[in-house]
């Protein structure tokens, strides 16, 4: 216990990415009946719980679409003006147009912003514990507003670890790529040696590796290599060469990426059993939805 906090679940070393911090209000119930205060609403049998997951929520923006359903990605204006509609009284306290100009500079700093946890209302230990994730208890206390400051401060210092182990994790991965290609070993055969499953192998592995390796630029390199390595022999070069542009295009991918991602996948694969009719087919439902 470091502070007296206690990690109730979870491994420290291997963390989750969501993440439940609880304290223990040590008050008399008709005071916090009296409360006029919002907060006081959330506590439950003394109970005053954060919950965090940064495991789908990577910052600010991501928390606002996901917990308040306000979308500052698409169509700034309209998701600024939800949010504003939100916040109670707020447009007479602030300049909506600066709150806008700060919002859209936002992406600057937005690695240095936390991601918010928010207060949920839990009814007991035993239904706090249930929850997926790692769990915190910080202690006993009887000033509610310091323990709304340790239930909201504990998950900012988590998210930071998480996001360390997560970086590392990409890194330990890049290096091990980079080491394989540098000792010139190949993960898996070549698409041609008799055994290999090509179709289970691109859908399952190679694909999703190069999916994978788009959110770390120095990785996309080795996952590229060893992809061109796998399909050394592949008589369609132009096949390979429409796969990677598809996956080094700086947008997301769209729903017809990925079909033509998976069609791709399976013209290679037909390719290599020798069926050639299946190919033409797969081919031409890739060039109509290519427009050619």
């Amino acid at each position: 216990m470091i502070l007296g906090i206690e990690q109730k679940k979870g491994d420290s070393k291997h963390l989750d990415g969501r993440v439940i911090v609880y304290a223990l209000i040590d008050i008399d119930p008709s005071d916090l009946t009296a409360m006029k205060h919002p907060i006081g609403s959330m506590i439950h049998n003394g109970l005053l719980v954060a919950q965090g997951n940064f495991k789908e929520q990577s910052s600010l923006k991501d928390f606002l679409k996901s917990e308040m359903g306000v979308n500052l990605e698409e169509g700034l204006g309209e998701g600024l003006a939800e949010l504003l509609e939100r916040m109670d009284g707020i447009e007479s306290a602030l300049d909506p147009q600066k709150l806008k100009e700060r919002l859209e500079n936002m992406g600057e700093m937005e690695e240095f912003i936390p991601t918010p946890a928010k207060i949920v209302p839990f009814h007991s230990e035993e239904e706090i514990l249930d929850q997926e994730g790692d769990i915190f208890f910080i202690g006993s206390f009887k000033n509610i507003g310091n323990a709304v400051l340790g239930v909201n401060a504990l998950p900012i210092i988590y998210q930071a670890s998480f996001r360390e182990q997560e970086h590392q994790k990409v890194r330990n991965e890049i290096e091990l790529l980079i080491s394989q290609i540098e000792r010139n070993e190949t993960v898996t055969p070549t698409i041609s040696t008799p055994e290999v499953n090509v179709e289970e192998k691109l859908l399952k592995e190679f694909i999703p590796n190069l999916l994978y390796s788009r959110k770390e630029p120095l990785a996309f390199e080795p996952a590229e290599k060893l992809f061109r390595s796998f399909m050394s022999g592949y008589p369609y070069g132009e096949d390979i060469e429409d796969v990677i542009s598809l996956l080094r295009k700086p947008d997301e991918l769209s729903t017809l990426d990925y079909k033509l991602l998976e069609l791709y996948a399976k013209k290679i694969a037909a390719v290599i059993k020798e069926d050639f009719s299946a190919a033409d087919n797969y081919n031409r439902q890739i060039q109509q939805l290519r427009g050619k």
